[in-house]
């Protein structure tokens, strides 16, 4: 069965998913856009290098993947997917993302890891019902104070990027769990990080902090603190070695 019978038969029987991964896709037929009732739609691991305006007609989208393919920019007309809950969109070229995606507020997982992300747009402290957030492999050198608004957030992945701090606002976002930004430049973690309420692993290897603020033994949850390969000049805070429950690996 060919892509456009594919596409036909899922027409006819009101399909909510459809899978057209690893399809050798390099364009996307209009008559994919037809199919109002999609919920579900798996493009992964095609040769797809952008995706068409069009893609705006599927209202009813709640689950998109676009993972493992060569998109480069991505349409303004994806904001107009109000009911997207997941995004995928790991290994590909993304350098940006359009401002209007802060308007998916219905977000609950983003995926954007290991593209060329350059920069983040404010508008994703819009994105307040996310709950897992993946940019670790971009070339991100900063990330936004709006970030701090995603008071749903529990995972966030920073890894590998181009870091040189955090922002402070990191510590508003109350369910924040699990935060892993190893394989950046930063220099320092900021005070302010002692208010998480209930961080449970701050993973923080590879990067050129030198010192950990004694705050930190002030984050009640706190379980796993990792330093690995860093420069760190002299002890922890014996607030912080003494701290109970607390594993600490440098």
């Amino acid at each position: 069965m060919n892509i456009l019978e594919c596409i036909a038969k899922a027409k006819a029987d009101k399909v909510k998913s459809l899978d057209l991964s690893d399809k050798h896709l390099r364009l996307l037929p209009p008559e994919l856009f037809e199919l109002e009732s999609l919920e579900e739609l798996k493009l992964d691991e095609n040769l797809l290098v952008e995706l068409p305006e069009e893609i705006c007609q599927l209202k009813n989208l709640r689950n998109l993947s676009v993972s493992e393919n060569d998109l480069m920019m991505l349409p303004d007309s994806l904001c107009e997917l109000s009911k997207l809950e997941n995004l995928y969109l790991g290994y590909n070229s993304l350098s940006e993302i359009p401002e209007t995606l802060g308007k998916l507020i219905h977000l609950q997982k983003v995926n954007i890891a290991r593209n060329q992300l350059l920069d983040l747009p404010d508008s994703i402290g819009n994105w307040v019902n996310v709950t897992k957030l993946s940019l670790h492999d971009n070339m991100l050198s900063a990330i936004p104070e709006a970030m701090g608004k995603l008071c749903n957030l529990s995972k966030l992945y920073l890894d590998n990027n181009d870091l040189v701090s955090l922002p402070s606002s990191l510590s508003q976002m109350d369910k924040l769990e699990i935060l892993m930004a190893s394989g950046n430049k930063l220099a320092a973690i900021p005070e302010s990080f002692g208010s998480f309420k209930n961080l449970r692993e701050l993973v923080l290897d590879e990067n050129e902090i030198e010192y950990a603020p004694a705050s930190l033994a002030d984050c009640k949850t706190l379980q796993i603190l990792s330093l690995v390969s860093n420069p760190l000049v002299g002890d922890l805070p014996k607030s912080l070695t003494g701290k109970p429950g607390l594993r600490i690996e440098t």
